[in-house]
């Protein structure tokens, strides 16, 4: 799972991005440069009963000051939001696998196979009335700051605008925007849960390449228009999240498994091993490696052989352990496939399912081409991988 984990809420893994540091100083430049802020300063001194002028606030540190203040500020205000949705679904049973905060705002990953669709209404209503309490709770300590504080207004205006927008936009139909989320979850109601996320979806969708368009050709924005072209891609991910957590829920992951392998001691010699099993290492192989009481412990790849290989300080006494992987999760044949979906999709490289005398070793590839022969033959229109 990209970013790094901050702690937890309510026992949800709270991670953050690196892509959210990145915007920290590019904050700062973008109210020194005075590129397009000029316009949010007019916009707050015509909304407010405060008038700043902007050359008050661009020289010296001042505009580092006030980009470290709105960074801190407006990131704690998506995480109220986003802990907002995850109190309102831990309630009412829903799990919560992560939250993950980024440049684009904050993603909360729900599990789609419980009670979650009973609910949705709240959690996406929860969302929307937290982004308005922020917003209304910034205006109002803006209102009531003196006029003779521009520093301090600035900031303020800042996070109450950028909080109105938060809420404006979240009023989108595009996944994983709270408007989405509330439009699919009344149309739950007369449709099915796939049916309704890929309507959201496909509408969203329309929406997002009206965006594109308009950024392009009207505005000739092109932050505007990435930004439009990661939405896009998004709402198009929800629906094959959706469908296939959805399928695959109650299919135990042996369902998945094609080819049982013996596990490796980690002590063997890669040497050894080589002479054994003569992999072709012109193919992708993948072998499962266990300590002394046949626990996995990781996965040696024919990637990591030929490393070895040519690498010619490395001792011809290296084990395969130190070659082996340590990017896996090791599941049961009974363990939910719709949870190693999510693993593969959001966590690591490679599951490893435990027999007693063996291991299989899953990846993303391998589980791609079941799952999607799987929905062939049940009628259903395979989802490429998210």
């Amino acid at each position: 799972m990209r970013g790094f984990r901050l702690g937890s809420v309510w026992g949800v893994p709270v991670r953050i991005d690196v892509s959210l540091l990145l915007a920290l100083p590019v904050l700062g430049w973008w109210i020194q440069r005075g590129v397009s802020v000029r316009t949010w300063i007019d916009v707050l001194t015509a909304i407010s009963p405060h008038t700043v002028a902007y050359s008050s606030i661009s020289t010296g540190v001042t505009p580092w000051l006030i980009g470290v203040t709105v960074f801190f500020g407006f990131s704690a205000s998506l995480f109220v939001h986003k802990l907002a949705r995850v109190w309102v679904a831990r309630r009412n049973g829903i799990e919560v696998r992560y939250v993950l905060l980024w440049i684009f705002g904050g993603l909360s990953q729900f599990d789609y196979e419980s009670s979650y669709f009973d609910h949705e209404t709240k959690i996406a209503l929860a969302g929307l009335i937290a982004s308005a309490f922020l917003t209304g709770f910034f205006t109002a300590i803006l209102w009531a700051l003196p006029g003779t504080t521009p520093v301090f207004v600035a900031e303020v205006g800042l996070l109450a605008m950028f909080n109105g927008v938060v809420l404006l936009v979240n009023l989108l139909p595009i996944f994983p925007f709270d408007g989405a989320l509330l439009l699919r979850s009344l149309l739950v109601r007369v449709r099915s849960p796939q049916t309704a996320t890929r309507t959201v979806s496909l509408l969203g969708q329309v929406v997002v390449i009206g965006i594109l368009f308009y950024a392009a050709v009207v505005l000739g924005n092109v932050l505007l228009g990435l930004v439009a072209v990661f939405f896009y891609f998004s709402t198009v991910s929800e629906h094959q999240l959706v469908a296939n957590q959805l399928f695959l829920a109650g299919m135990p992951v042996s369902e998945f498994v094609r080819e049982k392998e013996d596990c490796i001691p980690a002590k063997t010699p890669v040497e050894e091993f080589f002479a054994d099993e003569q992999p072709n290492l012109d193919e992708e192989g993948n072998y499962p490696v266990c300590n002394t009481e046949g626990k996995p412990v990781g996965v040696l790849t024919t990637s990591s052989i030929q490393l070895w290989q040519g690498r010619a300080r490395l001792p011809s006494t290296t084990t395969v352990g130190k070659l082996a992987t340590e990017d896996f999760v090791s599941v049961s044949p009974d363990e939910n496939a719709s949870d190693v979906y999510l693993f593969l999709r959001e966590r690591t490289k490679y599951v490893l399912v435990s027999y007693p005398d063996s291991v299989a070793v899953l990846t993303k590839p391998d589980f791609l081409t079941m799952l999607e022969t799987r929905q062939q033959i049940a009628g259903v229109r395979p989802m490429s991988w998210p």
